[in-house]
């Protein structure tokens, strides 16, 4: 069984707590700026705007500092789960036997005619790191683009 976990930063507690604190003043500026808008010029919409930026900021924070990306290969599977916290999800599941190919995603080659589903599991798309994994299933290809370590690329070669 080999496991790991891919991230999008590597913060220190320090930055952890300093994104925090700055996060906290953003929101209270943005709560500000809403009611100044209000008072002053009668704009009643503006607590749909801090409303909105609320959504925005929680939805930066969860994909960029809470969520994780865990690959799996276990029993000549590989496996793709989100975490959160404790919490997994499934995402992926591919017998190692299936899979069609496997190379730097810059090196991929996709066919015109061929329906294809991507599975994007890293965080950055343009990384030279990333390499895709293609398997069938039905009548669509699946690609799973990750960024594995260079044992997991072995592992996979090797299935």
């Amino acid at each position: 069984m080999h496991r790991e976990v891919v991230s999008s930063t590597k913060d220190s507690p320090i930055s952890t707590m300093l994104f925090s604190f700055g996060l906290v003043v953003l929101l209270v500026f943005v709560v500000g700026l809403a009611n100044l808008m209000y008072n002053r010029y009668g704009i009643s919409y503006s607590g749909y705007l801090a409303f909105l930026s609320y959504i925005l900021i929680g939805v930066y924070v969860y994909r960029r500092k809470i969520l994780k990306y865990q690959y799996l290969v276990v029993d000549q599977e590989f496996i793709v789960e989100t975490l959160v916290g404790k919490r997994s999800r499934e995402i992926i599941r591919v017998k190692l036997n299936k899979v069609l190919y496997f190379c730097p995603l810059s090196y991929e080659k996709k066919d015109g005619d061929t329906s294809y589903k991507s599975h994007y599991v890293v965080f950055n798309r343009n990384s030279p790191r990333a390499w895709v994994l293609a398997f069938k299933e039905g009548d669509k290809i699946h690609r799973v683009i990750m960024e594995p370590s260079d044992k997991l690329i072995e592992l996979v070669k090797k299935g």
